[in-house]
């Protein structure tokens, strides 16, 4: 298959999955959700009568959603299929610093709410060589958060990254940036001169341009080059990676579709009806709640007036009946309950109750546990879905520490407990069989708090009896100092032996 590595080549590639994603409608469509998430629910129109009042269920329901899907921690294990140990002890500590380093954990929670909220969410990972990694190599792994409007799949009709034949990534960069990373990657003076602004430019003033990344599958790795629409910023280049360093995920998959649906999108007009409906309810309120005094004119020819001591002018007797009080009829109690009711049927809908909200009288526990977990029980799907995302991105850590990392130095602990330093060859990952486990706290079998819990248990229900026995159980991440401890312990233990063989 011929590829396009040429500007104007990728750049109708470019313009082929706008057109798509006008087709189905997203970039309006996430343009809506936005505005509504936020709380710009009235823009656009001009309301006159009314006072325009926002009761945003969409956000609480969003922000429960990933508080739902974030509130356990992330660990990422990979162990070799050889049982190598050390290996295994080298490949966590890489992943804990990668992890934390590269923030990735904290842009999770940005990712779940563009994905509830725009329908799909997208991490680019790529290898920052400029990044000061605490080793005689630089470099560390980097992870960039994308919009689904930005990223373009060579086949729309499936969300599976690995199987693309070719993936663009959009990005609004300034034009000065963009020459200083074609002058680092050798560009020619002609296309570094051809680097100019296009479209409109933001209201700073600042030139931008839009770039392009495609990256394509060959038998020799991953390529790679980088584009705008008139000039190349980065030639065609090779890397080793076995897989796309993208990481995707839909909110709700649609067949034959690479973008996925949002919750938000359905409920819109359920949001907009609780605004209106409530809006005209306090206007109504505002207009008859209060009784209004009819008066004569023809004998207060001036005007009544409600001041306080203040004389009243007027014509005839004043002993006669010349002014009454009227009150409108009350509003209906069907209004407010209408409203409540469909306040609460949209968040059930979407999968927030009153039972997960907290919003019941806990009277009985068991039953209010038993609720929340029956109506958490559809957030499963997305919950999945999530750890498959997590556990893409932790496979695309492996493969650049495998093709960038190098040699670097790492403590691991001995099976007599001492404790060295390693020199590992990242490089001798390419090829090898390795297994990636994503646990993801409470939620899976296995996970360094559970552990620790189970530890306790069977410390104090007499099952383990041996202090020693009980530390090496313990996850190195939950004691501080394990390996100063087992050493004590093992000391300990042998200073009697020690005594009782002299003494013999």
């Amino acid at each position: 298959m011929k590829r396009e590595v040429t500007p104007a080549g990728i750049w109708r590639e470019y313009e082929r999955g706008q057109a798509y994603k006008q087709r189905i409608g997203l970039y309006d469509r996430v343009r809506r959700n936005e505005d509504f998430f936020l709380g710009r629910q009235w823009e656009g129109l001009r309301v006159r009568t009314l006072d325009p009042l926002i009761f945003n269920v969409l956000r609480r329901c969003v922000n429960l959603f990933v508080s739902m899907l974030v509130s356990d921690d992330v660990a990422v294990q990979a162990s070799p299929f050889d049982g190598d140990e050390t290996t295994e002890q080298v490949l966590s500590q890489a992943f804990r610093e990668a992890i934390e380093r590269s923030r990735v954990k904290s842009m999770g929670r940005q990712l779940l709410r563009d994905a509830c909220v725009d329908g799909d969410g997208c991490f680019y990972v790529h290898f920052d060589p400029s990044r000061e990694s605490g080793q005689a190599v630089r470099g560390e792994i980097a992870v960039e958060h994308i919009d689904n409007t930005n990223v373009f799949f060579g086949n729309t009709t499936s969300d599976e990254v690995q199987k693309q034949p070719y993936i663009l990534l959009a990005m609004r960069r300034d034009v000065d940036e963009l020459k200083c990373e074609a002058l680092r990657h050798h560009a020619s003076a002609a296309d570094i001169n051809a680097i100019v602004p296009d479209g409109a430019d933001p209201d700073d003033g600042v030139p931008y341009a839009t770039a392009l990344l495609k990256m394509w599958r060959e038998d020799d790795g991953i390529h790679f080059v980088k584009v705008t629409r008139t000039a190349t910023i980065m030639p065609e280049k090779r890397t080793p990676y076995t897989r796309y360093p993208i990481a995707y995920m839909s909110w709700y998959r649609v067949k034959n579709s690479c973008h996925g649906a949002s919750p938000v999108t359905e409920a819109i007009p359920n949001q907009i009806a609780i605004n209106k409906l409530y809006s005209m309810y306090v206007q109504c309120i505002k207009q008859v709640a209060f009784p209004k005094v009819i008066y004569d004119m023809t004998r207060f020819p001036n005007g009544y007036s409600n001041d306080v001591g203040k004389a009243i002018g007027m014509h005839g007797n004043p002993n006669e009946a010349i002014l009454t009080a009227f009150r409108a009829p009350d509003i209906s109690a069907q209004v407010m309950t209408v409203l409540k009711q469909m306040m609460r049927d949209t968040m059930e809908l979407m999968g927030a109750s009153d039972a997960v909200l907290g919003n019941v009288a806990p009277t009985n526990t068991s039953a209010i546990v038993a609720v929340q977990q029956a109506t958490a029980a559809p957030m499963e799907l997305t919950r999945m879905e999530f750890y498959r995302f997590i556990e893409d991105w932790a496979r695309i850590f492996l493969d650049l520490m495998g093709a960038h990392y190098g040699e670097r130095s790492y403590r691991v602990t001995a099976e007599d407990g001492s404790e060295r330093t390693v020199t590992f060859d990242f490089g001798t990952l390419a090829g090898r069989e390795l297994t990636v486990n994503v646990e993801v706290g409470a939620a899976s079998y296995w996970s360094e708090t559970m552990q620790t819990v189970t530890n306790d248990h069977l410390l104090e229900s007499g099952v383990i009896t041996d202090p020693l026995l009980y530390v090496e159980n313990i996850p190195d991440a939950q004691v501080r100092g394990k390996t100063a401890l087992l050493r004590a312990l093992r000391e300990k233990r042998i200073e009697p032996t020690q005594e009782g063989a002299k003494q013999a």
